[in-house]
């Protein structure tokens, strides 16, 4: 049994470079872990239970694409400047998961970018 429970696209994964090389920027290296971390934990958070209540559906960006604002992995609101966009899909071992497609600024308009 695999332990792959959800996987990022490139350009999640570059959005997840790009936050935490800004965070550091600003607030330094202890943020910018802490950041991570609450990425990690949105991550694993929808891929546990993907429609959980605090998810959106978002059918206006796709079909099965779901958000979830990063205030509801740190565990308050105000902690998190992001909002990650997913889906459920093929994963690369070949079971269905979680896919992160894109993790935005709550500023950014996703349907721009999703």
């Amino acid at each position: 049994m695999s332990a792959l429970r959800y996987q990022l696209t490139r350009q999640a994964d570059a959005d997840v470079m790009d936050i935490l090389r800004e965070t550091e920027r600003q607030f330094g290296p202890r943020q910018r872990d802490a950041y991570a971390d609450i990425i990690a934990k949105a991550a694993e958070m929808v891929a546990e239970s993907p429609e959980r209540p605090a998810s959106r559906p978002r059918p206006d960006l796709a079909e099965g694409v779901r958000s979830l604002h990063l205030d509801h992995a740190a565990g308050r609101l105000g902690a998190a400047a992001h909002i990650l966009y997913y889906l459920q899909g093929r994963l690369s071992n070949g079971e269905t998961g979680t896919i992160v497609v894109r993790i935005l600024h709550e500023r950014m308009d996703p349907l721009r970018h999703v």
